[in-house]
Order: structure tokens, then C-alpha cells, then sequence
């Protein structure tokens, strides 16, 4: 049967409906049609009471399979809530790496518990992985690769090849060490299947070998497999012993997830907070930025309070405020979002600033002229005054180019000082182009009073 897109939809709807009508063994037995990540999908969208024993109702390989592709937190919590038997036989089925993200954030009671029915070397697996920090190529990466020694010929590596565990079949390469482990050199599987089978692997191997170290950024790794299109980029210790390796698939989604987080900074949200975060503890994390977000802001009042006067003597000058300001702060977010894009995809480079500047300029000036234009139009249309259209329209203008350039720049200036650049968040940038606008705006219309007094 072809598994086209209709198909798979179809399976989908049909595993929701049995999950809503509590048929569970029918919705296990359509997952055989899905991918894990698809059935985990399905469960989020599903009552939570389905979940267990939808799960329970699934051959135990594949119910960790789906635990493995749901977020950390909802699939510790579905563990914590089955029966401790139950929990520890299925938590040994999901994969080492995903297992350590789930541990996380549980008490050691709950982890020994998990931990019960695992074999030595799954528990050492993922212990190993726990320990290293959140965010680090050590974090994600996986213990399961193929590595010979270098003494080793190419036909034995080809056996050890056929022979391998489920675990590292699909592997595209092979990677020839020493007695202590350390890293000397790689193969393809392709160089194997073309070189002489009573050649050594250390005379075949490729001895230049692209790798990071377990605490360098996973984000940094990922980065790397894209940009060089590898399928896979072994992590050593600080002693250049191999200990794990980042395929693909892992460094897709971990961009993906590091885009995300940038972009949760843009709300000043934390990054530690999630969908399943306590509502206390979200409370936390969100109310001290905007709480000091307030002070930002008192910036722009300090302006606006500057030019009561001019305020006073033409009250609708104030009218065309928010549009000036919020115009602004949207086009500094769309620069500021395609600037930290660029830098998490690892697209553009420090050295890219000027290049940035320039083009945030040459798009500053054309949109901050269209734009302007247009909003003088609505406003002479709106009062009749032709002063204050005209005023209106420069001061947006004026905002739309200086947002754009602080905002597509920026980030590149707080990377060369090695910080991140989402800590230059949405309500930060927003509160710059609010100052300026504002500024522009009122102090424009103090020059030109008496124009747009006698005007009017």
C-alpha cells in the first residue's frame, strides 16, 4: 500500500476518533501505519485519560518510540502516572538520548523508578548523558555509532557492519580509533564497499575528521552538519575519545528549537517555560521583565511629557502617536526576526554587519518613503491640515528606517560581544522606536508650530 499524504491523514483521523471513543486497541492497531511523531501528535491532541492506555495497548518498542517524540515534560509526566512496574518496563524503550531529557527535571526517587528494569548499560548510557549540560553537544548527542580499531581490515569492519544493532544500522560512517578510544579517522560506507577487503581501515580512513567536543553549543554543532550536509558529527571528551555522535536528524530539530527559543525572547518570555510550566512558576519567569519593562517605557513618557506644550496647542497632533510608534516597532521585528534567522541558521557571518547596515538602509529609505507618503495622504485627507500630514508622514518615515536599522544590526553587535542576540527582545526594540518616533514626531511639529497652527 502507498502511504501518500491522503492516506496518512486518514489514519490519523481514524486513530483520533478511536482515541475519543475510548476504543484503545483499534488506535494501537492503526499505529503501525504511523510514524512515532505523528502518533505522538495524535495523543497530545487526545484526552489525556487516552493516553496510558493507548499507549499500554502498543507493543512496548513503539509506545517508547512515541514517548521519545514527545516534549520531556508531558511524557514525564504520563511516566510518573502509571503504576511503577508499568512505567520502568516502557522507559527502558525509549531511546538513551531522549530518556536523559526526560529524567531531567525528576526527583532521584522518581528516577530510580524509571531506572529499575534497565540493564546496566542503558542505565550508564543515560547517566552519562544527564550530566552533561542542558543546551551542549554532550546533552543531545547519542552513544550509538560504529567505531573499529585502527588495526582492523576493511572486510572485518564490513562484518561488524552487517552484524550491527538496530540501533546503529542505518549509520553512514565509521569511525577508526585507537586502543584508548581516540578519535583518528573516518570512513564511509561507500569507501568500504570500494576499497580492497584485506586493506586496513587506518590506511583507508579519511584522517581529517570534522568533530566538537561534548560541552560546545549542540546549536553550534547543528549549525555545522547543515552548512557541510553531514549526516552525522562525532563528540569527543576532553581527552578526544570518541563518546557519541549527532546525526541529521537530531541537528533539525535542534535548529528548530533554537530558532524557537529566539523568537520566545522577542515576547521577553523565558526560554525555561513551556506549555506544561506550573502556572506559579510561569508567573515567575514573565512578570520581573515586564515589571521592568514599565521603566523602559517611562522613556517614552519622559518625551511625550517634554512637548506638553505642543501637545496643548494642537490636541490631534497626539492622535497619530500610536500609529507612528507601532509602525515602527513592526518593521524593527520583521528586521530583528530575519537578523537572528540568519545568525541561529548560521547563514551570515560577524563580519556580514556592514552588509547589513546597507541593505536595512536601501529597505529603510524605499518603505519609510512609501509608507510615509501614504500615512501624509490619510492624515491631510483625515484634517485638512497639509502640516500635519506632511509632518506625520516624515516623523514615520524617519521611525520606519531607524527601526530597521537598529533592528537587522543590532543583534549582530551583541553576538560580537559575545552575548545572545535575543536578549535584543521585542518589548526592547519596541521601546527604542517608541523614543525615537515620539521624539521625531513632536519635536518636528515644536519646529514647524506656527506653521501647523496657521495651516489649521
Amino acid at each position: 500500500m502507498l502511504l501518500v499524504p491522503e492516506t496518512l491523514e486518514q489514519y490519523h483521523q481514524d486513530m483520533k476518533t478511536a482515541l475519543e471513543e475510548e476504543r484503545y486497541a483499534d488506535a494501537a492497531a492503526i499505529a503501525p501505519q504511523l510514524s512515532a511523531g505523528r502518533i505522538a501528535r495524535v495523543l497530545r491532541e487526545a484526552p489525556r485519560e487516552a493516553v496510558e492506555p493507548c499507549l499500554l495497548a502498543m507493543d512496548l518498542p513503539r509506545a517508547g518510540r512515541v514517548l521519545a517524540q514527545m516534549p520531556p515534560e508531558y511524557a514525564s509526566e504520563v511516566l510518573v502516572a502509571m503504576e511503577d512496574g508499568t512505567a520502568a518496563k516502557l522507559f527502558k524503550m525509549i531511546p538513551a538520548d531522549h530518556a536523559a531529557d526526560i529524567l531531567e527535571d525528576m526527583d532521584q526517587q522518581e528516577i530510580d523508578i524509571l531506572l529499575a528494569e534497565a540493564d546496566e548499560q542503558y542505565k550508564r548510557a543515560v547517566t552519562d548523558l544527564a550530566r552533561y549540560k542542558r543546551g551542549t553537544a554532550g546533552a543531545v548527542m547519542i552513544p550509538h555509532f560504529i567505531a573499529v580499531e585502527r588495526g582492523k581490515t576493511v572486510g572485518q569492519t564490513l562484518k561488524a557492519l552487517l552484524a550491527a544493532p538496530s540501533e546503529v544500522e542505518r549509520s553512514s560512517y565509521v569511525y577508526v580509533v585507537d586502543d584508548n578510544h581516540k578519535l583518528l579517522g573516518v570512513l564511509s560506507v561507500k569507501d568500504i564497499l570500494r576499497v580492497d577487503p584485506g586493506e586496513t581501515v587506518e590506511s583507508a580512513m579519511l584522517p581529517n575528521v570534522v568533530a566538537v567536543r561534548v560541552d560546545d553549543l549542540a546549536a553550534q554543532a547543528a549549525r555545522l552538519i547543515r552548512l557541510r550536509r553531514f549526516t552525522m558529527l562525532p563528540v569527543l571528551d576532553h581527552d578526544d575519545r570518541l563518546v557519541g555522535v549527532i546525526n541529521f536528524d537530531d541537528a533539525m530539530d535542534i535548529l528548530a528549537e533554537d530558532i524557537a527559543e529566539q523568537l520566545v525572547h522577542f515576547g521577553a518570555a523565558s526560554a525555561e517555560e513551556s506549555f506544561f510550566t506550573p502556572p506559579r512558576e510561569a508567573v515567575k519567569m514573565r512578570l520581573p521583565w515586564m515589571a521592568a519593562n514599565i521603566f523602559l517605557n517611562l522613556g517614552a513618557v519622559a518625551v511625550i511629557t517634554g512637548f506638553e506644550d505642543t501637545i496643548a496647542a494642537v490636541a490631534i497632533l497626539a492622535a497619530f502617536l500610536p500609529m507612528i510608534t507601532d509602525m515602527g516597532g513592526n518593521v524593527g521585528i520583521q528586521s530583528l526576526s530575519v537578523a537572528i534567522r540568519s545568525i541561529a541558521l548560521g547563514e551570515v557571518r560577524l563580519r556580514d554587519y556592514s552588509k547589513a547596515i546597507r541593505k536595512e538602509v536601501v529597505i529603510g529609505l524605499f518603505n519609510g518613503v512609501a509608507l510615509g507618503l501614504l500615512f501624509a495622504i490619510i492624515a491631510y485627507i483625515w484634517q485638512g491640515n497639509a502640516w500635519i500630514g506632511a509632518l506625520a508622514g516624515i516623523a514615520l518615515a524617519i521611525n520606519v528606517l531607524v527601526a530597521g536599522v537598529v533592528g537587522g544590526t543590532m543583534p549582530f553587535l551583541i553576538k560580537r560581544i559575545g552575548k545572545d542576540p535575543a536578549m535584543m527582545t521585542g518589548p526592547v526594540l519596541t521601546t527604542i522606536t517608541d523614543i525615537t518616533g515620539v521624539f521625531i514626531y513632536l519635536g518636528l511639529c515644536t519646529l514647524f508650530l506656527s506653521n501647523v497652527l496657521g495651516n489649521g
